[in-house]
Parts: C-alpha cells; sequence; structure tokens
C-alpha cells in the first residue's frame, strides 16, 4: 500500500465503507478531482484492488467495489 498515492488510499476507504460507488459519487466523497479518481481505481484495479461492475440498466454507467471483498463472498 505505500506505493499507492494518498488518493488511492482515500479510494479504498471510501469503497471500504460504501459498497457500491460510481467515480462521480466517489469524487464526491473524497473532494478528489474525476481525472484523479480515474488514475486511482486504474492503478487499484491493475493490482486487484478494486473491481469495475457493469450496470446493466445503463451500459454507460461503470460502478466500483473493493476487489477482496468479492474473494470473500465469492470463496
Amino acid at each position: 500500500m505505500s506505493d499507492f498515492a494518498n488518493s488511492s488510499k482515500l479510494i479504498l476507504s471510501v469503497l471500504d465503507s460504501n459498497r457500491r460507488l460510481s467515480q462521480k459519487e466517489i469524487s464526491a466523497f473524497t473532494g478528489v478531482p474525476e481525472r484523479t479518481v480515474r488514475h486511482g481505481l486504474k492503478r487499484l484495479m491493475e493490482k486487484g484492488l478494486v473491481r469495475e461492475l457493469v450496470v446493466w440498466s445503463d451500459l454507460r454507467q461503470k460502478l466500483f467495489e473493493r476487489g477482496e471483498a468479492l474473494c470473500l463472498k465469492a470463496c
């Protein structure tokens, strides 16, 4: 975790306390600009710490949740 920026750590913290959030919601909760949130989410997804979900009712929207939480439910 020490190799992540503070904004990425903040994103993880928000996702820990909220089940699933959109990029805009994460930005609103953290006060971090959307571009920074996008970058942080990308890095966190590369490490498997965050997972992107498809919203079938609106395919333009993406939701994000902690990747580790999924393993606890499915394993």
